[in-house]
Formats: C-alpha cells, sequence, structure tokens
C-alpha cells in the first residue's frame, strides 16, 4: 500500500467524519435517522479500513473489522479497555444496520449513534490525520 492510497483515506475519513457529524446536529426525523445510519454505515467502514492501512503498513496483519479493533487497541490507536468495548458494540451495530430494517432496532442505533459513536469516530478521524506513513 503506498502512502498516496494512505492520504487518500485520511481524506475519505475526514470528509465521512464532517458529513456524519452535519447530520447528527440536525433534529431527528425519520428520514434523518436512516440519513444518519447511512452516514454512520460509511463513516465506520472507512475508519476501520484506514486503521487496518495503517496496522498493516506496521506489520500486523489486520484481516477483518473486529481484529483490526483488536490490534488498534493493542496498540494504543484505542485507549481503554472501555473505549474498546463500545468500539466492538459499534461493529456489532453496523453489521446490524445492513442487513433488515427494524424500526426500533433502528432507533436505538441512532440513538448510541448520536451520543457514542459520532463522537468516538471524530476522535478516531483526529487521531488518523495524526498518523505518519513512515
Amino acid at each position: 500500500m503506498s502512502k498516496e492510497r494512505f492520504t487518500e483515506r485520511q481524506a475519505e475519513v475526514r470528509n465521512a467524519i464532517a458529513r456524519l457529524e452535519e447530520a447528527v446536529a440536525q433534529t431527528e426525523t425519520p428520514i434523518l435517522r436512516d440519513a444518519v445510519i447511512q452516514r454512520f454505515e460509511f463513516t465506520f467502514e472507512l475508519t476501520w479500513k484506514a486503521l487496518q492501512l495503517c496496522l498493516e503498513h506496521r506489520g500486523l496483519e489486520c484481516g477483518s473489522p473486529r481484529a483490526t479493533l483488536k490490534k488498534a487497541f493493542a496498540e494504543g490507536l484505542i485507549e481503554t479497555p472501555e473505549e474498546a468495548d463500545v468500539w466492538l458494540q459499534m461493529l456489532d451495530d453496523r453489521n446490524l444496520t445492513s442487513h433488515a430494517y427494524d424500526e426500533a432496532l433502528a432507533r436505538r442505533i441512532y440513538r448510541h449513534i448520536v451520543q457514542d459513536y459520532a463522537p468516538l469516530l471524530g476522535r478516531m478521524a483526529e487521531c488518523i490525520q495524526t498518523l505518519a506513513w513512515d
């Protein structure tokens, strides 16, 4: 993987989190809830893939999103065990959003996105911007 590709991924993460933060700042409606969930899905995907690129560049095998998150914790990119637990819950919720639409589930995931996931993704996006491709 090239430095240019990683730089592109950093920009994609930066843009995705900006779009997610824009959406979560709006007043909830059913259409907005769907948009927030959609933006969460692609922001999460870009974020874990950026982490994967960085970790693999460091010589660490990551494969899946779960393995990548565990390696990110081991490498200190995810700082606390509590934060790691939220990341794994975020992964589980991300997997649930793509299988079937259930209104109660969508409301629960939306609340988690607004309260927990968007801020955590925002902090990780900032961290990703500081990572160097040595």
